[in-house]
Parts: C-alpha cells; sequence; structure tokens
C-alpha cells in the first residue's frame, strides 16, 4: 500500500524491537507499508497466507517477496515481511478513555454533540476540544493520545490487520496539540500516523508531542528516536530533542528541549483562589504552559494557562487533591521537558471580605466587619499585633459580621483576620488586614491659665501645643456652648478675644490635627478679677483725717 500526501512533510518515528530494524527509515519502507512477523514453530507459509491474506493464493508473492526457497521449511524466528496492502483488515474503533471539560465529536451522517467516555470511535469521527478541555483514546495497540485543549482530530483509519496482529492508526490533526504514547507493548508491526496540514508522523514505538499551527509543525520527542522528513531532507532527532518544519521547506536543525522547571518551592497546600504559582526564570524560556489534572497521568486535563512571565494564574477549582504540569517554551515554539508538582486546594468556605475599618483607627475600642458568606453559619476572627498571628490577640468566634474590640487597645500596629464556618467546619482565613490605632488628640489642659479682662479685651496664654497641633476655641456665656461669643484659634497657646464684657464666660479648647481630625473639648469658666477697692478709699481720706 503506498500513501502519497502532495505538498506534506514525512516524520517517521522509529523505536527498535524485536522484528524491526533498528538503521534509519528508508524510502522503500514509508513507499511500501508492511507488516513483519516473525515465524514459529510449525508455521507453513501457505497455512500462514490463508489466515491473514485478502487473497490466499498470493502465497508465491510472499515467497518471492521473503526469498524463500522452500515454502514447506521455513526458519523459526526468522522474519516473514507482508505488505499491509495484501493483509486482511479489520476495523478496530478507538475507545474514548477519558473526557473533561467542553470535547464534541461529529460522526458520518450526524450533528455535532457532546463526546461520551467510554464511547467507541470509528474511522470518519472527528473530534474538538474547548479551552481548558481535552479527550484521551486508546488505539488497538494500546497506544494513547491525548488531544490537549483547542484541538481538531480527525479518524481516518482505526483497523487492526494479520487477525489483530498489527494495528494501523491513521488520524488527521487539523490544528492544536496532542500528545502520544505509542504502541507501548512494542508490538511488531503496529504503526501510528498523525497527520497534519504541513507533515506525516509516522510512529512505531515512542513517546512525542505533535503541535499543528498554519504551516508548520512542531514535534518534540520524549522517548524513542524521531526520524523527521521535509522537502525532500531528513534529521534524526534523538529523545530530549526537538523540530520544527514549515510547509514546503526543509526542517531545522534538532535542538534540545529546555529542562523541567524547577517546582520544589511551590506551595504543596493553597487555600485561596485565584490560584498562583510563580515560577523560576528558566535561560531560553519564552513562554511557561501550565496545565492541572486530577493525577499524573494527565489523562483529563482540567485547566490550562500560557504566561509570558513566570507566573500562571488559575481561576477556580473545587477543593481536592491536584497534580499541576508546568513546561517551558523556547524561541522556536518547541516545549520543554515536563515538571510535575502535587498540590491539593482548600478554599471552602469562602473567607469573608473586610469592610472596616479602615488602614487608621482613633477609637480605642474600634469594630471590625465583614461581609456575610453564602452557606457561612459562623466566623472566626483573629486579632493581633504581628502579621503571622503567632500570639493572637484575640481568636474568636461570631455568628454576626461584626465584633468590638472589647478593652481599649494600646496605641500601634494590629492586624486582623476572619474565616467563614460552614457546618463546624473552618475555612481558610482572609488575607490579613492591617490597620494603625492613632489615638484622637486629647483635651487640653487649660486649667492654670490665669485670664487678663482688660480694655474690653481677654487674653490667655494656654500651654503650646503638641508639634502638629493647633488649638481651636471659643467663648459662649453658657456651658453648653450655645450662645457662642467669640471663636478663633491659636498655634502657639496665646489667645486674646476682643471685644468681651468683664463678666463671667465659658472657654472650650479642643487640639485639632493638620488634616482637621479634632479632639474633645475641655471647658473652663473664666470669671474677670473683682474692682480694685483703692480708688474708693481714696476718696474718702479727706473725710477721716480729723
Amino acid at each position: 500500500m503506498r500513501y502519497a500526501w502532495h505538498g506534506l512533510t514525512a516524520l517517521c518515528l522509529l523505536m527498535a524491537v524485536p522484528t524491526v530494524s533498528a538503521g534509519p527509515v528508508t524510502p522503500a519502507d514509508t513507499a511500501l507499508p508492511e507488516w513483519r512477523y516473525t515465524l514459529r514453530p510449525g508455521d507453513t507459509l501457505i497455512g500462514l497466507c490463508q489466515r491473514y491474506l485478502v487473497r490466499p493464493g498470493d502465497w508465491p508473492r510472499v515467497q518471492r517477496l521473503n526469498r524463500i526457497a522452500d515454502p514447506y521449511r521455513l526458519v523459526p524466528g526468522s522474519t516473514l515481511r507482508i505488505p499491509l496492502a495484501w493483509l486482511k483488515q479489520t476495523p478496530a474503533p478507538a475507545t474514548v478513555v477519558a473526557v473533561s471539560g467542553r470535547a464534541t465529536v461529529t460522526l458520518p451522517g450526524e450533528t455535532e454533540r457532546a463526546v461520551r467516555s467510554g464511547e467507541p470511535l470509528h474511522a470518519g469521527a472527528q473530534l474538538a476540544t474547548a479551552g481548558d478541555s481535552s479527550v484521551t483514546l486508546r488505539f488497538a495497540d494500546g497506544s494513547t493520545l491525548i488531544l490537549q485543549p483547542n484541538t481538531q482530530l480527525a479518524l481516518d483509519t482505526v483497523s487492526v490487520y494479520a487477525g489483530g496482529g498489527m494495528a494501523d492508526t491513521r488520524l488527521r490533526l487539523q490544528q492544536g496539540r496532542a500528545e502520544v504514547s505509542a504502541n507501548p507493548r512494542r508490538a511488531p508491526g503496529s504503526r501510528l500516523q498523525i497527520i497534519t496540514p504541513s507533515a506525516v508522523a509516522a510512529v512505531r514505538g515512542t513517546h512525542f508531542r505533535v503541535g499543528a499551527d498554519p504551516g508548520v509543525t512542531r514535534e518534540e520527542t520524549l522517548e524513542g528516536r524521531v526520524a523527521f522528513d521535509a522537502a525532500g531532507h531528513s534529521v534524526a532527532v534523538e529523545a530530549g530533542r526537538g523540530t520544527l518544519a514549515e510547509k514546503g521547506r526543509p526542517p531545522q536543525s534538532p535542538v534540545a528541549l529546555l529542562p523541567a522547571p524547577d517546582l520544589s518551592a511551590l506551595p504543596s497546600r493553597l487555600d485561596a483562589l485565584p490560584l498562583a504559582f510563580d515560577l523560576p526564570v528558566s535561560p531560553g524560556a519564552m513562554r511557561w504552559i501550565g496545565q492541572i489534572a486530577p493525577d499524573a497521568h494527565f489523562e483529563q486535563v482540567l485547566l490550562e494557562r500560557e504566561s509570558d512571565t513566570p507566573r500562571l494564574r488559575f481561576a477556580d477549582l473545587p477543593d481536592g487533591d491536584y497534580v499541576l504540569r508546568v513546561r517551558a517554551t523556547d524561541g522556536h515554539g518547541l516545549q520543554g521537558r515536563d515538571a510535575l508538582h502535587a498540590f491539593s486546594v482548600d478554599a471552602r468556605p469562602f473567607p469573608p471580605l473586610s469592610t472596616g475599618p479602615g488602614k487608621r483607627v482613633r477609637q480605642a475600642t474600634p469594630v471590625l466587619q465583614w461581609s456575610a458568606v453564602v452557606g457561612s453559619d459562623a466566623y472566626r476572627l483573629q486579632l493581633a499585633r504581628a502579621a503571622d498571628f503567632a500570639a493572637p490577640l484575640a481568636d474568636e468566634r461570631s455568628t454576626a459580621t461584626q465584633w468590638k474590640v472589647p478593652q481599649p487597645l494600646d496605641p500601634g500596629d494590629y492586624y486582623w483576620r476572619v474565616a467563614s464556618v460552614a457546618d463546624g467546619d473552618a475555612g481558610p482565613f482572609s488575607v490579613p488586614q492591617h490597620f494603625v490605632y492613632d489615638p484622637l488628640p486629647g483635651a487640653p489642659a487649660i486649667g492654670d491659665a490665669a485670664p487678663v479682662f482688660a480694655d474690653g479685651a481677654l487674653a490667655l496664654t494656654l500651654p503650646p501645643p503638641p508639634a502638629g497641633l493647633r488649638y481651636e476655641l471659643q467663648l459662649a456665656s453658657d456651658t453648653g456652648q450655645t450662645r457662642v461669643l467669640w471663636q478663633g484659634e491659636s498655634r502657639d497657646g496665646a489667645m486674646r478675644a476682643a471685644p468681651v464684657a468683664a463678666e463671667p464666660v465659658y472657654l472650650a479648647a479642643r487640639l485639632v490635627e493638620a488634616d482637621g481630625t479634632a479632639g474633645p473639648f475641655a471647658v473652663r469658666r473664666l470669671d474677670p478679677p473683682p474692682p480694685s477697692r483703692w480708688p474708693l478709699l481714696l476718696l474718702l481720706v479727706p473725710f477721716l483725717v480729723p
């Protein structure tokens, strides 16, 4: 059987198996695909041809192809070559092993529908995955293919030859990426072809990735050895290396894949959403790709993100255990080696959002407030002087969405956080909130200043205010300051009010900060001194002299 692919590049991936030459793929091999059977004791040429050939009478052709002198005297352990075109072919549908996210299939003569896990897919089926979605297929020889997010794939041939002794699988990767583990049991003769708009990957027992972009095919060999053919040229690609072929151009020289990123510093438990992973900077890395799956097999890709910076963010995941897979992409667009990191998510019930107080607290017993969380029946609150909460001042449980500090605080820095409680189980704490208790200015000491009433004015000298503060002053004829006679301010403590009658008045003074925040008033009654008796006595002196 001969396959001609006009305008396509050929990729051939070989693994050494007992019945296959370990040497490079030759043009004759690709032009005449064949099954290689290891002869056993008791095998006869006519009997084998009756069992496996479409036309059993073609056994002389098999004899000539294999240069067998005596068809009745076959040597056990030797190899018998039979072209695929001569063999009986039986359909062998692929099996959908796993489906994650939004994935669809279109069967011949049917409309598009969702893919179902466990269903068989025959030739002609077309698959498509959306973002954060994947589909895993298993073929007759045990080969598996995982469609990555945003990928389209068509099943052209899914068959077995020679009574199941050889699987022939041909797939068209129209766009996107696929990860393949081909012929894991190393069954002789089985092969898998992935056809892209600019290349053909022919696989015989290896682990590799293929990506199809418009006009270019990228291939990364993870295990085995690859012969990469394009535009009449061929290069060998060993494990740990990759290359690409643009349509109509020779393949580029293989380059080493970027090493797996070091994920040892990533947290093993995350209790806040969105999930954020800070990655180490890798020399030569241009982009980073992260995928999350339920286990290390990655048959189900739950989430996938790409980033131009070494930081990956994932919006949401249910609480549970997961595995993160990360690889870096180089300047050629080739994706490097994988690194895996197991982690757990414990983010529910979600923590409340703080609503008060602000960053600066002026009251000695402030009220801490937060939003209600649906499904929560209580909240756990902690207050501490340090952000690590190693020695909390308070660790309280409340059914309300606020808590008042019971004892006056000392001036300084404070941190608080709150967690939701549902059915007795507390979720993660909120991000610690910080505030500074900065007491309001106290009532000023105005009791020792001596008032001076003179010439219809009142003069008074108060202690100088603390740095950054000023006095706010007013005089009234009543203690409640409802009948204000005069008001003003002083930055040095000196005060002069006019006009003021020489009668009792009430002085109210308070300290004010630069932003206008004021402390409490101190109120003092000011009495004018009694009039001096000396002038009256001088008028009476003449009458007192005998």
